[in-house]
């Protein structure tokens, strides 16, 4: 039988891909996009910019953009979460490197995995829940100056990610996946009565 640590590292690695695929959207890969709309010949927004179908030019690559006036830079700003979630990810991945060799030697390493992939989650929650205010209230505005608007892949991406997490999260926390037992008798204790 595997580790359960071993699990854990795969799934803990599959979120990092996702994080990873998140934040590097575009103007990076111009495939991945939060948002895309007809405005302007076609403007697709990303993480850390926009870039424009009809011109094939993009913004400079920066936290905290806008596209005047149905987007402020203030909420795009905490979009800089996906790559701090990703980083976590990263720590908890790193602590569950020891633990696959030595299960039973890494009870501090347990307790690290577990705050990091809290604080994991908490960041790409936090993330995606003003991902998709910012995105719902721009795609209304342009919808509401008579342009088509809709959702892009890195919005689905983002949402995976962060369901992975919650389960990763709430399996390190509770012991689950990494051997805890509830209170319930050890297995390498025997009683006889």
């Amino acid at each position: 039988m595997c580790s359960p640590a071993i699990l854990m590292f795969m799934t803990s690695a599959v979120e990092l891909a996702l994080l990873v695929l998140v934040t590097f959207s575009t103007p990076f890969i111009k495939a991945l996009y939060f948002l895309r709309t007809n405005a302007e010949g076609g403007v697709e927004f990303g993480l850390l910019g926009f870039c424009f179908d009809l011109l094939g030019t993009c913004t400079p690559k920066q936290i905290g953009y806008r596209h005047e006036p149905e987007m402020v830079d203030r909420l795009t700003t905490v979009l800089v979460l996906y790559p701090i979630a990703a980083g976590l990810t990263l720590l908890g991945l790193l602590t569950l490197i020891p633990l696959m060799c030595h299960r039973r030697d890494g009870g501090f390493l347990f307790v690290m995995f577990a705050l990091f992939s809290t604080l994991a989650f908490l960041a790409s929650a936090g993330a995606f829940a003003v991902t998709m205010y910012l995105f719902t209230t721009v795609m209304h505005r342009f919808h509401a100056e008579g342009f088509s608007a809709s959702y892009g892949p890195s919005i689905w991406i983002a949402l995976a990610a962060t369901a992975l997490s919650l389960i990763i999260a709430l399996n390190s926390g509770c012991g689950t996946c990494l051997g805890g037992r509830f209170g319930r008798q050890p297995r390498h204790l025997a009683y006889t009565y």
